[in-house]
């Protein structure tokens, strides 16, 4: 017969487990964050395959019925740049964004924190305007308002009542028995746009600072980050207790470990947003964390309510357009090949839709040695197939400007060539070149037209006004030398980047 007592003792231990699974405080409290960063555009792109906010929606909604405790948020660069941005509504204030927020709103976005793209906004009343505006929270630890000389925090009005704006948010999520988890969401951001009004406080130390403040106060601390990726390694190496950075500015999907914290960055444009799922015991302080990389494409519908938002203001980029004398619907060529100009590759290669772009400038101005263009000037993201339309072009090309002929010496135009092709790749500041090498030749040499420069010649070149008034990342220099901007190109084509590529793709 069995032993009494080993019988006695296994029911024991299964009453004691019936017991356990029924306490409270023991039970896991599981919640999804759904992550976006560096969103430009409201709409689908690529032809309407990829993107799109309204089919973001439809993915927090369902993410919802999965588990109500879901949130979303937003890793900074959104409310500029894009060519409806730079467009006025009626009262002739800028739009600077606020398609972005309506649309925003109406997905259901949670909290947000500056990339360095919100402080585009010249004015700070505008920003504060728009941040007012916004049904999401932002957080942002590492920045300040200048305002009559004094520092002070960032504000946003929510609900009639002007409050600070946190440099963390802690969000309660409760389990099924009410058992409470507080998330704390660290946001931080990179100090590349000097606005005279913005106060940038070290990313670093700013960051750990705010850990250690909420160790006791969180029973998870997660960053909501801006940053360039290394920064983003570089902070989860010195937080380990930090699980997961949530990161923008790359403009690229990836995830990394750093030991066991996730960094974690989805591709611009909400062309794939990630999804983290989190279970946490708050009995053992234990967390699981599971994150998926989602492609947003046509296979997801469109959510209706923010979708009536964006065909509002899709609605009003034509309207505007036309003012500008601007048909945005208008065929003016037919790719037979992609136009490369996604963000990961036209910063950090030569691609035909820059070299297009350089054809264009030196067929409205010619008769110089050398054609650049910065990569940044070209937002885009996205490839161009079948017919490419006018708005296609105002998209690539949202803030427009001028190009000018510069003359160089030769030692100059070898450094700007460096900088560009070398120290700035990867960024907006790396050039499309046309009339030089894109890279040193054999012998290490930069060249123009297939020859070495001579460090004493000067050289023709032509460039937009933007680059040539230094005010490219690491090309200030440039800006020490004059230039003419010539009002009249040829065929009477108008000064404007945007003009110049339109007529040229009309030739086609």
């Amino acid at each position: 017969m069995p032993n009494r007592n080993f019988l006695w003792l296994i029911a024991l231990l299964l009453l004691s487990a019936c017991g356990t699974a029924r306490l409270p405080h023991l039970e896991n409290v599981q919640f999804t964050i759904l992550q976006l960063n560096d969103v430009y555009e409201i709409a689908p792109l690529e032809g309407g395959k990829s993107g799109g906010l309204a089919r973001v929606a439809t993915v927090k909604q369902e993410l919802l019925r999965e588990n109500p405790n879901t949130i979303a948020v937003l890793a900074g660069d959104f409310l500029s740049p894009s060519f409806i941005g730079t467009l006025k509504l009626d009262n002739g204030e800028s739009i600077a964004g606020l398609q972005m927020v309506e649309t925003l709103n109406a997905m259901g976005l949670d909290y947000a924190t500056f990339g360095n793209h919100e402080f585009d906004l010249k004015d700070a009343a505008l920003l504060k305007k728009r941040m007012d505006q916004s049904r999401f929270l932002y957080t942002c630890s590492n920045t300040l308002l200048v305002k009559d000389g004094v520092e002070q925090p960032f504000t946003q009005n929510i609900n009639g009542v002007e409050q600070p704006v946190p440099p963390y948010i802690i969000h309660e999520f409760s389990g099924p028995r009410g058992q409470k988890t507080r998330v704390a969401i660290v946001g931080v951001v990179l100090p590349f746009n000097q606005q005279p009004y913005v106060k940038y406080l070290p990313v670093e130390e700013t960051f750990r600072k705010m850990v250690r403040e909420l160790e006791d106060k969180a029973d998870v601390i997660l960053g909501l980050t801006h940053l360039a990726v290394d920064e983003d390694l570089a902070l989860a190496a010195t937080t380990p207790q930090v699980p997961l950075f949530m990161g923008g500015h790359d403009h690229h999907h990836m995830g990394h470990y750093v030991e066991q914290t996730v960094v974690a960055k989805a591709d611009a444009n909400a062309k794939t947003v990630y999804i983290h799922r989190f279970t946490y015991n708050p009995a053992t302080r234990m967390m699981r964390l599971r994150s998926t990389l989602k492609p947003i494409n046509d296979q997801i519908a469109d959510e209706p309510t923010t979708l009536e938002v964006v065909n509002k203001w899709e609605g009003v980029v034509s309207e505007r357009a036309a003012k500008m004398g601007y048909d945005i619907k208008e065929v003016v060529m037919t790719a037979t090949e992609p136009l490369e100009c996604t963000e990961t590759v036209i910063r950090s290669n030569q691609t035909n839709y820059g070299q297009l772009t350089l054809e264009a400038s030196r067929t409205a101005l010619p008769g110089s040695e050398v054609y650049l263009i910065n990569s940044g000037s070209m937002r885009l993201d996205d490839r161009l197939m079948g017919d490419v339309t006018v708005l296609d072009v105002l998209r690539t090309f949202p803030y427009g400007g001028n190009i000018v002929r510069m003359q160089l010496p030769g030692a100059v135009l070898e450094q700007a060539l460096r900088t560009s092709l070398v120290t700035n790749r990867g960024e907006g500041g790396y050039f499309q070149v046309l009339g030089a090498g894109a890279e040193p030749d054999a012998q290490g040499r930069w060249t123009v037209q297939g020859r070495p420069i001579e460090s004493q010649r000067m050289y023709s070149v032509v460039l937009p006004q933007f680059v040539a008034d230094g005010k490219e990342a690491n090309l200030s220099f440039l800006g020490q030398y004059s230039y003419e901007t010539p009002q009249a190109l040829k065929g009477g084509v108008r000064n404007d980047i945007r003009d110049i590529v339109i007529a040229y793709m009309k030739t086609f």
